[in-house]
């Protein structure tokens, strides 16, 4: 039971690492954990605003997807 919980949030959160590092690495010198957890940094006002919301969409459309 405690594995349905864990194993989920560890794809996701696998997912977004790999999205924001090809998303929002090339564009930023240094990449953070502010970009996972800050919400100040999801903003329309920037590309790197647009590019943070563009990778959590994808991580959770690519979680969903194989647990589905």
């Amino acid at each position: 039971m405690f594995s349905q919980i864990v194993c989920p949030q560890c794809l996701y959160y696998l997912m977004l690492g790999i999205f924001m590092s090809i998303l929002i690495g090339a564009c930023v010198s240094r990449l953070s954990l502010v970009y996972f957890f800050d919400f100040s940094i999801l903003t329309s006002y920037s590309v790197t605003g647009w590019l943070t919301i563009a990778a959590f969409l994808l991580s959770s459309i690519a979680g969903g997807e194989r647990l589905g």
